[in-house]
């Protein structure tokens, strides 16, 4: 089993006392991080000894980190980058992929075309055909193109174990960071893993929840794989 988390940490404005408060409680084996500021990065490299972190104050700020052993390096996205990290869990060679797509509402036009061209890069790398995780701010609701254009490639674990456990796959947005929660657009898509539990933690001063999930590979839980 691997635990995951992503968070996207609102261009370094949320609390690294409480980052750090979540990231102990919650003792995440792999965390992607989007819009990571200095504080984020020190309390990130300092309980993660492996993985990249490049603090920004321009909402290109990202992380991608690991208590385990992963070698990481950039995915040239438009507009802009991600990170992919390739790790070994239980002796099986997985990629983990941290992306924030460009948002098709921000002010004053959106970033459609910018979005349309993240996506063109990235699905060819979604298509190789091995064990993948992909996390991230994703600013898309189920509802959008560009979710439906991912989930053909991976799985929505997240949805699959709510639909299992018979709840409603948890939001992770709100509009400011004191509000409650009220679009789902923080996202762990994955292709050879199912989820056993999916939570998620507030952080001061964010506008996003953290989404934790465990996952556990397919052929342990029985389950043969869907793709």
């Amino acid at each position: 089993m691997i635990r995951v988390m992503t968070v996207n940490l609102l261009n370094g404005r949320a609390d690294p006392g409480s980052l750090a408060a979540v990231l102990d409680e919650v003792a995440p084996d792999v965390v992607a991080a989007q819009e990571v500021g200095a504080n984020a990065a020190a309390v990130l490299t300092d309980r993660y000894p492996h993985g990249v972190v490049e603090p920004d104050d321009d909402h290109m700020g990202r992380a991608l980190v690991s208590r385990r052993p992963i070698e990481v390096s950039h995915l040239p996205l438009p507009y802009r980058s991600g990170l992919v990290g390739r790790l070994d869990i239980d002796g099986v060679a997985v990629e983990v992929v941290c992306v924030h797509l460009a948002n098709p509402i921000a002010p004053p036009r959106g970033r459609v075309p910018e979005r349309r061209r993240q996506l063109a890069v990235l699905e060819p790398v979604l298509r190789r055909p091995r064990r993948r995780i992909l996390m991230g701010d994703l600013n898309a609701t189920p509802v959008w193109p560009a979710y439906r254009r991912l989930t053909v490639h991976l799985d929505d674990v997240v949805a699959a174990w709510a639909e299992q456990v018979g709840a409603r796959p948890p939001r992770t947005w709100g509009h400011r960071p004191w509000w409650p929660a009220v679009l789902r657009i923080d996202h762990v898509l994955a292709k050879g893993f199912v989820a056993l539990d999916v939570t998620t933690r507030r952080i001061r001063g964010s506008d996003h929840r953290a989404l934790v999930v465990d996952l556990v590979a397919e052929s342990e839980t029985g389950e043969a794989p869907r793709r």
